[in-house]
Parts: structure tokens; sequence; C-alpha cells
């Protein structure tokens, strides 16, 4: 992984048209829109050139795969050729706006699709703030050292990143303020999150994406039929948000029985004040169970610790609600009466009094899957926004 925003900074792309929305694409000598993704494109074509030594001729934009394999889909963003016939694929290059993470699992899936095809040695991810290269060898994709050159590619002079083993966190740092500190500098969780909370936040962060289930027999306690482990998807809502971080996966039943791919991961909320779409909102803390089927890919449930939990700060022990409140896309947000009603009515379990009750966890001590409170937690939370779905289903037939 190498970080270039300072380096993709200083490479000014001229801009055209009357308002200045274009820009002039070299490779195939036409104008584009000059959206986020194509001025990554165009400034990587300027870097390869300039700082990796690649030959404009050996650069090409918008690879069809069908070029290569009969009814194959897709376009490669970049490919560079090793010779200048252009037959041997070296790179290729897949060019995300800023805002994607290259790590995400759909970028890299989508640019080792890509690679299959061409029969490339390389890829690279790269968004105009981080750019990583792999080597493909063996059957598997190895990290490569910094961003090598155009030479130092063709003739394999790279050096491979080793991968560290991981040591499982301990209580006492998840809940010092140095570690509290780390996470919300990387957007894991809010700054602006009362203390108590960013702990609980880091034990449940630590129990969701670093610990792991090892034995099959929980999977049945947790309401799931499989686990898919962590991976990072990507995810926008109807306001403009995106959401892309680590998620612990799962298969489960959906409000009609039908399989579907459940997500759980927690995120930090953006602190703006005077924002010209957003306006002023106060960071918080977010856990998100999201759905992904034939239909859609999206967050159910977006619920804000710094509410949902009450929190006993002499036995740490934290009780997990929701309010019922939900909205459904253009169909804007139900009233929450009716939403606790259709809850009840199908998991009596969930529903105390006017709120959905999620269960009761000990923040005392590392969060851990074999805790019969932790697995009635991450039951009732898969179970609630599966409902919420349903519940939507029901909210968008016509009267």
């Amino acid at each position: 992984m190498k970080y270039i925003e300072e380096i993709f900074d200083n490479i000014n792309l001229e801009k055209f048209g009357r308002d200045g929305d274009s820009i002039y694409d070299p490779i195939r000598s036409f104008l584009l829109a000059a959206t986020p993704e194509e001025c990554v494109r165009q400034k990587t074509i300027v870097y390869l050139q300039r700082d990796l030594g690649i030959p404009i001729n050996r650069i090409f934009v918008e690879e069809s795969m069908a070029h290569t394999k009969k009814g194959a889909r897709g376009r490669a963003d970049i490919v560079v050729y090793r010779d200048d016939e252009c037959t041997d694929v070296l790179m290729i290059i897949e060019c995300k706006a800023p805002h994607i993470n290259v790590l995400g699992d759909e970028v890299f899936k989508q640019a080792c699709g890509y690679r299959e095809i061409l029969n490339a040695d390389y890829i690279m991810l790269i968004n105009g703030i981080e750019a990583i290269v792999y080597i493909y060898n063996e059957g598997g994709y190895f990290e490569v050292k910094d961003i090598p050159s155009f030479e130092e590619l063709l003739k394999s002079k790279i050096s491979i990143v080793e991968t560290e083993e991981f040591e499982e966190f301990r209580y006492e740092e998840l809940m010092s303020d140095e570690f509290q500190e780390a996470f919300a500098e990387n957007g894991d969780i809010s700054e602006y999150t009362p203390q108590y909370i960013k702990g609980f936040a880091l034990n449940l962060i630590n129990l969701i994406i670093y610990k792991e289930i090892k034995n099959s027999n929980l999977l049945e306690k947790i309401g799931v039929s499989e686990d898919c482990r962590v991976s990072m998807p990507h995810f926008g809502n109807s306001g403009g948000g995106n959401y892309q971080v680590w998620s612990h996966m799962f298969i489960a039943k959906d409000y009609l029985n039908r399989d579907q791919v459940l997500g759980i991961s927690i995120c930090a909320t953006a602190h703006t004040e005077n924002d010209p779409h957003w306006g002023n909102r106060t960071g918080t803390t977010q856990l998100n169970v999201s759905i992904t089927n034939k239909e859609s890919r999206h967050h159910s449930l977006q619920l804000n610790l710094d509410r949902a939990c009450r929190y006993n700060p002499i036995t740490n022990i934290v009780d997990i609600t929701h309010n019922g409140s939900l909205t459904s896309g253009k169909g804007g947000a139900a009233k929450r009466g009716d939403v606790i009603t259709y809850i009840k009515e199908r998991a009596p379990e969930l529903v105390y009094g006017d709120e959905i009750y999620l269960g009761r966890l000990n923040n005392s001590r590392l969060l851990e899957w074999k805790d019969s409170n932790v697995q009635s937690f991450i039951r009732n939370l898969l179970r609630y926004a599966v409902l919420r779905d349903g519940f939507r289903a029901e909210y968008k037939k016509p009267k």
C-alpha cells in the first residue's frame, strides 16, 4: 500500500467545456465528464508515465473483456502491456473515486476477474489517495511493497509484503484513551461518542471483526446458517452517504424464509458544521446490519450506539435498545407505533414497552462468541433487521 494523495494533488488536469466540467483523455483522444472516478483515472495515466516510466503506447483504457473472451462482460479501467505489439498484458488497473476504499472486496474481485481473463501478472487498485499492487503467483495474490516502476515490474524485481500474525487485543487496551483515539482517527468510532460508549463500541468491534467463531454449533444460537467471515462490502443510502467498512458476513433466512447475506459492522458517522448538504450534525458511532439479496443491497438497521446504549458505569452492564424508527426510501418515515406493532406480532420477545429490546452485555470483560448473552444479542439484532425489511415490503404495498 502506498499513500499517493500528495502526488495526485500535484497533478493538474486541464478543464474544458463551457463550465469546465470536462477533461481530456490522451489515450482515447476525446473529452470526458470530470467525474471523481474519471479524474482519478486520468491522473493515474499521468502517474504511470511520469512516475513509473510506462510508455503511453502500452497503456490502454476501457479494455473490453469481450475482445479476449467471447461473452465476457466488463471493461478494465486501464490495461498495461509488456510489449509494443500490445499482446501480452502485464497489469490490470482498477480506478475508483476517492471515497471508495481500495481494500474493499468488490474492487479486488473485479480486478481479479479481469486479470483472469487477460492473464496479467499484476493488478493495481487506486483511488487517488491510496494505491496497492498485487502479484498473482501459483494460484494466489500477494501484496507488493510500494509501487514498482515499469522496469521493476517487467523484470519481477519486487518485494512481497510479509503478513504479520495478528495479536488479539487485551481488554485494557480497548478501554484505553490511546486505543480509542486511534480507532476514532481511523473512522471506526466517533470522537464525539461518550467515553464509556467508546470502550463498549471497541469491545463490539473486537468481537465482530477480530474474534473468530471457532465452534460451528454457535451459528444456530445466533440465528444464522453459515459464517462467511469478514469482508468489506460497499453500501450507499438514499441520503447520499457511503459506507465501506469491515463487516462480519453471515447467511441467514429473510422474512420469507429465503437465504440472504447479512452483515454486521460498526463505523463513525461524519461530524459536520454548516455543511451545504448535511448542515450541522454531531458525529456518532453507528452499528449497522446490512442485507444483500437478489433484489437489493442495503442497510436495514443503522443503530446509533450513542443513543441506543443504556450504560451503567458502576456495573459496566449495557442494555441495547432501539426506538423502532424506520424509513423506506421514497416512502419516507414510517410511524414508530406501526413498526413496533409489526415486530411484536412476529417476535414478541423483542418488544419491551414501546421500544425494541436487543439485549444486555457485560462490558467489564472481553465479549466472546461463547457467551450466551452475546449470542442472544446478535440473534436479536439480526432478527430485528430482517423483520424491518419485512415491514418495508408491507409498507410499500399499495393500500
